[in-house]
């Protein structure tokens, strides 16, 4: 058995040497053509919708396509208007409602050529508030708007008519806008307005014209065939597993105003993902010079092979920013192994987290407590520490959870519902990421010498995701991106974002609600802080998640171009701004 593994793991290495050395027509696809930029991608993205799809390759690639009003600036971490002329004005509305004022820039267009306007903007909020286009996720971040007036002689500027928010103007970057004449060719949302749509949320849902429209909004044609906006790139064509490819409009508005931020510098003729689902086979890739750009490198590789690698720093140079995202353990707080929070604490005692950050991660990580980086101390709770490596203590607090051997059979167990409940579960990660399969490994073997059963279950990224949505787990390994920035709770952490939003494991209460809910009305950024600090007292308190560790990313990025930098903002660096060096 160990001859036969071998033989297949030279195998599978031998064909991955012959598969990142030749394209699809045999030929040697490494090159030093800098026109081009050829990125890493794990696995292919879920949809090409810019507003149903989730998960990472949503953001990076809708970033080539669509542009949003203000967008995060990548050096600074400030905001920055882009399709904005400036930054959103705020004034009183009345009614205890306030105001964002802003304004097109004149010179943005859409392909066909016609100016993009306020109608736009309502149009793709129209989009959010139709009850049936799959982007539950999306909708509650931009509820706080409840109305676009615009001006009736210019129209390119409008207002926004808002209920006071503590990120109104960061949660722009999270509304792409969208081209009617592409997205809504029949004009069905032309009858509705925004102010509507909200005063008559009750009726939508019956509503057969919105019903058509999600229908379509929601179709295989937006998923996989056509993606348009008013950014600098064109989607090409996906091949399945492959790659996907994005082409420069040379006659993009935004070559203009390169000066203004980053967001409008595009020099690469062509983005190409290409999707390599095993890691060790990109690092042959990226050694070969076959992909040019890569991030979240195996820590091992990173440190051990690639950094000291003469040969490899001749031509690539490594980045490590900081990551604000985080791993964590979710637990079905709905499932009766898990409902008792005694049980969820004494799992927190079972991982190891040193372990992961030290064996895994090789230094370039630290323990997380909380769903706030542990650099952002303006906004962490000083009182919540990771909790540490302890069998013992576990133990103690699985017993008093009710939790024992009745039958001697090695397994803890107890009585549910007249039935004996074997401590047994399936924790789920996604394929590819070796990280949280190292994180299974040491969570299940410090599981075993408690009498835990866990059995680590891999899946393709899709399906974690669709078994996440639909709570069909027990325990998974996730993670949350973020930014330096603040990010409202209210999709992961409250209670309505159960069905529909990322409340994955049930958590929440009418504490944890209030709380989250006076965060979003809470202007003054000092007391938002304090409020922050209760709620991870809160999700303390309550164990929802086993929290794990936020990474320091790994980038390679092929030396052939000039300005290129690394990034704290994902995805590590703007591939648009990558210019080809004159020699090399």
């Amino acid at each position: 058995m160990l001859r036969n593994h071998k033989l297949s793991t030279l195998t599978l290495l031998f064909v991955a040497l012959i598969s990142v050395r030749c394209g699809s027509g045999g030929t040697s696809t490494t090159s030093s053509d800098a026109t081009k930029v050829k990125m890493f991608s794990l696995s292919d993205p879920q949809s090409l919708n810019p507003y149903n799809a989730q998960g990472e390759q949503r953001t990076y690639m809708g970033y080539q396509v669509s542009q949003c009003l203000v967008n995060t600036d990548f050096k600074t971490y400030q905001p920055v208007p882009v399709l904005a002329k400036e930054r959103p004005v705020f004034s009183d509305a009345g009614n205890g409602l306030s105001k964002m004022s802003l304004e097109i820039r004149p010179e943005a267009v859409w392909d066909n050529g016609t100016p993009v306007t306020a109608e736009d903007v309502a149009f793709s909020l129209k989009v959010l508030r139709t009850p049936k286009t799959d982007n539950e996720h999306l909708k509650p971040l931009l509820e706080f708007i409840k109305a676009v007036e615009i001006d009736p002689e210019n129209p390119k500027k409008f207002d926004l008519i808002i209920e006071p928010y503590m990120i109104a103007e960061g949660i722009l970057s999270d509304l792409p806008i969208l081209p009617r004449y592409v997205y809504d060719p029949e004009d069905l949302l032309g009858g509705y307005t925004v102010a509507g749509m909200v005063a008559n949320k009750a009726d939508l849902p019956n509503d057969p014209v919105l019903d058509k429209y999600a229908e379509q909004f929601n179709s295989e044609k937006f998923k996989r065939e056509v993606m348009a906006g008013s950014g600098p790139y064109t989607f090409d064509r996906w091949e399945t597993n492959q790659r996907q490819v994005f082409k420069l409009k040379e006659d993009w508005y935004g070559h203009q105003l390169k000066d203004e931020n980053h967001w409008f510098q595009a020099y690469p003729k062509e983005l190409i993902y290409e999707t390599i689902t095993d890691l060790t086979t990109a690092v042959v890739a990226l050694k070969g010079e076959s992909i040019d750009v890569m991030r979240s490198i195996n820590p091992k590789d990173f440190v051990e092979d690639l950094r000291e690698n003469e040969k490899f720093l001749e031509k690539f140079e490594t980045y490590t920013p900081p990551q604000f995202s985080y791993d964590y353990i979710g637990l079905n707080l709905r499932n009766p192994k898990f409902e008792d929070v005694k049980t969820r604490l004494a799992l927190a005692y079972l991982m190891d987290v040193n372990q992961l950050v030290e064996s895994f991660c090789f230094g370039l990580g630290v323990p997380v407590a909380s769903i706030i980086h542990p650099s952002l101390k303006d906004r962490l709770n000083p009182d919540i520490k990771p909790i540490p490596f302890d069998i013992e203590k576990a133990k103690v607090l699985l017993k008093e959870a009710g939790w024992g051997d009745a039958n001697g059979d090695g397994i803890l167990d107890r009585e549910y519902d007249g039935e004996q409940l074997d401590f047994k579960f399936v924790i789920n990660y996604n394929n590819g990421n070796d990280r949280r399969k190292t994180a299974c490994l040491i969570f299940q073997e410090a599981c075993r010498k408690v009498g835990i059963e866990v059995n680590i279950q891999v899946l393709e990224w899709s399906n974690i995701l669709e078994a996440t949505k639909k709570h069909e787990f027990e325990a998974y390994v996730g993670g949350w991106i973020s930014s330096p920035n603040e990010s409202d709770p209210t999709q992961i952490w409250h209670t309505q974002s159960y069905n529909g939003g990322s409340n994955y494991v049930g958590f929440g209460n009418a504490q944890s609600d209030a709380l989250i809910e006076e965060i979003r009305r809470t202007l003054d950024a000092d007391k938002r802080n304090e409020l922050f600090k209760e709620l991870q007292a809160v999700i303390r308190a309550e164990m929802p998640y086993i929290f794990l560790l936020s990474q320091k990313e790994r980038i390679a990025i092929h030396k052939k171009y000039d300005n290129a930098e690394a990034s704290g903002i994902r995805p590590g660096y703007w591939m648009n701004g990558f210019m080809p060096k004159e020699t090399m």
